[in-house]
């Protein structure tokens, strides 16, 4: 199932990009690729932070303010990073990104139906 919804995105992809070049679509390809590995890496770094501020007894003086500048970097450097990968990138990676929500719904939905159809069998 995963390879089929794959292989439609990557013909959606390239339908997208029809008048381009190989060269062109394979460095769209590239950065669409580096947005999404990007995208994690900023959330991980305020999640970082996050963790920095809320536990005061592993992160506390030099620990808080080292761990802290870290993370804030990360983040600037993730954010300016997703910005210089272009707004056509940008913009069709927040798409696909969108796109994916009805299919982590329907994982959910698939997710909580089996318990319920496993007590109903077992009953």
């Amino acid at each position: 199932m995963g390879l089929v919804v794959s292989s439609v995105l990557i013909t959606g992809l390239m339908l997208l990009n029809y008048n381009a070049g190989l060269v062109e679509q394979f460095n769209f390809v590239i950065l669409l690729a580096t947005l999404t590995t990007l995208i994690p890496y900023a959330y991980s770094a305020m999640a970082q932070l996050m963790l920095a501020l809320t536990d005061r007894d592993r992160f506390a003086g030099r620990r808080l303010a080292v761990d802290g500048t870290i993370a804030v970097l990360a983040f600037a450097y993730s954010l300016w990073t997703i910005a210089g990968s272009g707004y056509e990138v940008v913009y069709k990676g927040s798409l696909l990104l969108i796109a994916g929500i009805p299919v982590y719904v329907w994982l959910k939905y698939r997710e909580r139906r089996q318990p319920a159809e496993a007590e109903r069998t077992a009953a």
